[in-house]
């Protein structure tokens, strides 16, 4: 979270300025490149109105020429006239000041109606002819002239403005790229001060962190600009340090864990010790007697000395399955039937403290790959412990499900529950509330789970009690 805040730090302002510079120079470019398209095409349709003016006026020129002559199959070139007038009525509009073009204008719609006048029955066509010569010359060729005049100025104009455009443009571009230069600077200034800081911080942050490794470490100094590469090499001499102290750590570990395992073996023998020195300190007492007596043991004695014999045999028999279990031999198996034989095992004892058992489980077999014996005795070693529960009585519900790739295999009780600091302590080794227990029960059970490829769950449940789930990977199931 802090190095993407301290990126986000330096993104946001060089983000934000190059979005900036980016839009203004944008901006910038566009406007100039309008103002220029736009001063280039009135330069273009300026240089246009004038070659129609002077197309116009060498037409009027023509039609002098063919005048003087007397010639008056002139109508081809009086065509060409008029298309040109169409021309100039279009554009006419499109001119600041429109005097010249009217006056044209109006100088060709004379000419016209004296030529059509002259061609009319009773007209003195010389007389007329002269008239129309005269309106030419004196007249529609100078105005004709004057319009070629004002529209060569307009073409002047247009062109000093597409050059001051072009001035602009060029001044435009090098503002912008004189504030992209500006704005570098200073964005890089601000981005170098914020490296510094940043830099002096992770500083003082290493030389604590070298102070905490090795109080006797080099203080990591960053005396001036061009001393990273000297910080570089500060950097790699602490991470070298911090392997070192991440080796002699692991070294450390494996020790404490190595003493750990010693630890747990003296309590093991210690535990080994306890549960035998009593059967054997009441059968030497009762050999002591016997001796004393001098003669046989009486049935009760022996009956006894067998009892605590065995019991010496039972502890030995938990310790030795919990110093090195036996590899599970797997067969099919029903686990509704090794549950329903589990509560026939305790059903006397369940009668004693008045516990009503219960198995619950859909019809047919719920098969598996297992070792019934070692799955019967956690189920055994489950059911003893809820009976522990519930010394005045309740309900001891089994439940076999099958899930998706799984079957359960559930011990239900209406007891107290199990204490929250004890809950999570449960599968400890020697971790027990009996003051019988050893302590070892659970611990076997739950590797007898995991030897199999299932897991062995306990949690209390809402309603009261304790909820305790032995999971198996169930078989696949044949399809016909």
């Amino acid at each position: 979270m802090a190095v993407s805040y301290h990126r986000m730090r330096f993104l946001w302002p060089v983000a934000l300025t190059s979005v900036l510079l980016l839009g203004l120079s944008a901006y910038g470019v566009v406007f100039l490149l309008r103002q220029q398209e736009i001063t280039s095409s009135g330069l273009r349709q300026n240089i246009i109105n004038r070659r129609t003016a002077a197309d116009t006026q060498e037409s009027l020129l023509d039609l002098v020429g063919l005048l003087k002559n007397h010639v008056e199959h002139i109508r081809e070139i009086h065509e060409r006239i008029e298309k040109h007038l169409v021309e100039i009525r279009e554009y006419s509009e499109s001119l600041p000041d429109h005097g010249p073009a009217e006056r044209f204008l109006e100088s060709c719609r004379r000419y016209f109606e004296l030529w059509n006048r002259s061609h009319q029955a009773g007209v003195d066509r010389e007389q007329a002819l002269r008239e129309t010569q005269r309106l030419l010359e004196h007249e529609t060729l100078p105005r004709c002239q004057e319009l070629v005049d004002y529209q060569t100025l307009l073409i002047d104009r247009s062109d000093e403005e597409h050059r001051q455009s072009i001035r602009w443009l060029a001044w435009g571009m090098g503002m912008v790229g004189g504030t992209g230069a500006v704005g570098g600077l200073l964005l890089g200034f601000g981005v170098a001060r914020g490296l510094s800081r940043t830099i002096r911080r992770l500083q003082v942050g290493l030389h604590d962190a070298a102070g905490k490794l090795d109080p006797a470490m080099t203080e990591i100094v960053l005396t001036g600009i061009g001393d990273l590469g000297k910080l570089e090499g500060q950097l790699q001499e602490l991470m070298g340090r911090i392997e070192q102290m991440v080796r002699n750590y692991q070294q450390r570990e494996s020790e404490v864990l190595r003493a750990e395992q010693l630890a747990a073996v003296g309590q093991l023998a210690a535990g080994v010790a306890h549960e035998i020195r009593n059967p054997l300190t009441s059968i030497k007492m009762l050999v002591q007697s016997g001796r004393e007596d001098r003669g046989g043991l009486p049935d009760e004695d022996l009956e006894v000395i067998e009892r605590e014999v065995l019991r010496m045999e039972r502890s030995l028999k938990v310790f030795i399955d919990f110093a090195r279990l036996p590899k599970p031999e797997r067969r099919e198996q029903n686990l509704v039937e090794i549950s329903r034989q589990t509560l026939d095992l305790i059903r006397g004892r369940a009668a004693k403290q008045r516990v009503e058992l219960k198995l619950t489980c859909l019809p047919g077999p719920q098969n598996v790959e297992a070792d019934g014996e070692q799955i019967r005795q956690v189920l055994v070693n489950l059911c003893l412990n809820a009976l522990d529960a519930m010394p005045a009585g309740g309900l001891l519900e089994v439940v076999v499900r099958r899930l998706s790739r799984e079957v359960e295999v559930s011990v239900f009780d209406t007891g107290p529950g199990i204490a929250h600091e004890v809950l999570p302590r449960l599968f400890e080794p020697f971790m027990s509330t009996k003051k019988t227990g050893l302590g070892l029960g659970l611990v076997i059970s739950r590797r007898i789970a995991e030897e199999h490829g299932g897991r062995l769950e306990i949690i209390n449940r809402v309603e009261g009690g304790a909820s305790c789930t032995l999971c198996l990977p169930g078989q696949k199931r044949e399809e016909g």
